[in-house]
């Protein structure tokens, strides 16, 4: 037995280095719990430090899960409550579909190099010609002074009603700045309004495209004619219908999207795909709207004044469709569940990420078309 008296413990013995293994318990044990607390205590205060760095902001569409979170914090907009117009008529209804083309792009005279212009024919292709998605009602592209002869002559071919308009300016609206410089010309979309010889009309922005048929869209309870509620003012319709939905953030999204899973910010309405009813009394408020200075935020000119002339707090509410008939940004679960068609040009999709079946589907259906009036053409075929 080792002797006590003028002696250290071997773990107080001098070696070189200190063996903490060889130390007693609660010296191991003190050790260990000031390593611990002084650990906690320090990422305290990195922390706190951290608050003060200003972390900049990205700014693709993707990144923007920052705005996502801030979304869903906020209290849902709730659709209000509607009141049909019910309204019968005496004659068989008249529909149609409707897209628009400015020369906002400076595409030159090659047409085949013009992308926003193949993407109208491969909406009028799919509309006019195509089996799986042709429709029994007029197909109208609404095309602006800007547009070549030799785009509205080819879109005729194509089988397309080329309903010339000029553009639409009120005397006071040189305050409305678009933030893109292809959509300057956008606010004539608002022409369709004047369009009385239909009924009710869809309107689709150019880059759309058709997976099924789309005449159903017409019989969705979102989409018919509605009453005008009680208020002040004395320049509105007494019936109105503007149907539409919510845009997404990306493809990101649930299906269908709704709110929390994926919809930009409920209650604003996407002006990419819109059912209206044509009315003049419409048209000439919306002129109205346009020809005072800030009664809307003009950096999505038609969208924003459609948004606030159709506000859901307003008298004259836009009301939702079943998100089965049209989303932007679509990814492939959105196509397996059966969507119906969706708003993504077919030569570029940013915002639809890994979904690459969905990116292969959208730039096949530019050559398929093509190969079709090659083949049609040849043949002198017509239209059965």
């Amino acid at each position: 037995m080792a002797s006590m008296s003028g002696s250290k413990p071997n773990w107080m013995k001098p070696s070189g280095s200190w063996n903490i293994f060889a130390s007693p318990r609660w010296i191991r044990i003190a050790l260990g719990t000031f390593v611990i607390v002084s650990t906690f205590v320090f990422l305290a205060v990195e922390t706190r430090a951290f608050d003060h760095i200003s972390i900049p902001e990205f700014k693709s569409h993707k990144s923007d899960s920052a705005a996502k979170s801030e979304e869903k914090k906020e209290p849902i907009p709730q659709p209000p409550p509607y009141v049909n117009a019910n309204i019968t008529l005496d004659r068989e209804e008249r529909l149609a579909y409707v897209t628009f083309l400015s020369g906002t792009v400076d595409a030159g005279d090659d047409l085949e190099e013009d992308k926003y212009f193949q993407a109208i024919r491969i909406l009028v292709w799919q509309l006019v010609h195509k089996e799986e998605t042709r429709t029994k009602h007029d197909v109208v592209v609404m095309v602006t002074p800007s547009v070549s002869q030799a785009r509205r002559d080819r879109l005729a071919k194509d089988g397309a009603i080329v309903h010339a308009v000029e553009f639409l300016h009120t005397e006071n609206d040189s305050w409305v700045h678009a933030e893109l410089h292809r959509w300057d010309d956008v606010m004539t979309k608002l022409r369709v309004w004047e369009m009385t010889q239909y009924d009710r009309i869809l309107v689709m922005d150019g880059d759309s495209m058709l997976l099924k048929n789309l005449d159903g869209v017409f019989d969705d309870p979102g989409a018919q004619l509605l009453a005008t509620k009680p208020t002040n003012e004395t320049n509105l319709p007494s019936t109105y219908l503007l149907a539409s939905n919510s845009e997404v953030w990306d493809s990101t999204h649930s299906f269908p999207p709704g709110h929390g899973t994926g919809l930009k910010k409920a209650g604003k309405m996407n002006a990419g795909f819109f059912i209206l009813a044509p009315s003049l009394d419409a048209f000439n408020y919306y002129k109205e709207l346009l020809n005072t200075p800030n009664s809307f935020d003009p950096r999505y000119p038609e969208q924003n004044l459609m948004n606030f002339a159709h506000r859901w707090d307003g008298p004259m509410p836009w009301r939702e469709i079943a998100y089965t008939w049209n989303i932007r940004c679509p990814n492939d679960v959105d196509i397996a569940k059966g969507l119906v068609s969706v708003h993504e040009k077919w030569w570029k999709q940013p915002y639809i990420y890994e979904n690459a079946k969905t990116k292969q589907w959208l730039l096949t259906r530019r050559w398929e078309m093509k190969g079709w009036y090659d083949a049609f053409e040849g043949a002198n075929l017509t239209r059965v």
